[in-house]
């Protein structure tokens, strides 16, 4: 069930304007009904940011997975009205095993240096750190927060946008942002609903539950908070929607 959590990481680190927002979200997929719900929570203050976002699993999702949770938290500093990670941390729990990736960045030496922490039953079983081979200001929260002002509005010609995040490291750091042309843009609205400021595609380049690329379709408020994503055509199932709560 990681796959779900990975959904709602990418989709809802983004926020964009506002200086402190809490919102709720609900994760459904197709026939089977919900799987799981998020709260996500920005506050920003003296030129620091903090983003926690909290995700469960629900239903028979909760059951099959070992009733698993997780928490991720970037902080760090602001430059130019834009979001700079100093550390993003990574916390899951599943039954007795704990799970803790912790992500430390170096800016003057451009360095991004990954601890992992396991525990069973209160005890480390692992306590192991290494270098990652690239360097981002950006953690994968930090990077969909700064997505307004990295990229531009839909135009004549579709625009892909490449970027790498601190705790995407599967795909080398790698994400793509598709921005739709103007002539585009009403197949998004068709997938999800009228009214939002932005419409764009994130592609993280890897599987994710059947989508061997994981693209998900996004739409985004004026004041950069995600209304609805969706993970298209998923065999059997339908599509995975991720929906902010009312």
């Amino acid at each position: 069930m990681k796959k779900l959590f990975l959904f709602v990481t990418i989709v809802f680190g983004i926020f964009a304007y506002a200086k402190s927002v809490n919102v709720d979200y609900i994760v459904r997929f197709g026939v089977i009904g919900d799987l799981g719900r998020a709260n996500i929570h920005l506050n920003e203050s003296n030129n620091r940011y903090t983003i926690d976002i909290k995700a469960k699993t629900i239903g028979m999702v909760k059951v099959m997975s070992g009733d698993r949770t997780e928490r991720h938290i970037s902080k760090g500093h602001i430059v130019n009205g834009k979001y700079v990670s100093d550390s993003y941390n990574v916390h899951i729990s599943r039954g007795n095993k704990i799970k803790d990736k912790i992500y430390t960045i170096n800016h003057k030496t451009k360095t991004v240096v990954k601890r992992i922490i396991k525990k069973e039953n209160g005890k480390v079983i692992l306590d192991q750190s290494e270098k990652l081979s690239f360097y981002s200001s950006n953690d994968l929260l930090s990077m969909y927060m700064n997505i307004p002002k990295l990229i531009s509005p839909s135009a004549s010609a579709d625009k892909i946008y490449r970027f790498q995040a601190v705790g995407a490291e599967n795909q080398d750091g790698n994400i793509e942002i598709f921005i739709p042309s103007v002539s585009k843009v009403p197949a998004y609205k068709k997938e999800l609903g009228d009214g939002a400021a932005w419409y764009f595609k994130a592609i993280i380049n890897q599987p994710i539950f059947a989508s061997k690329r994981g693209e998900f379709m996004i739409a985004m408020d004026k004041d950069g908070v995600a209304q609805k994503a969706v993970l298209q055509d998923l065999i059997l199932f339908g599509d995975l929607v991720a929906r902010k709560s009312d």
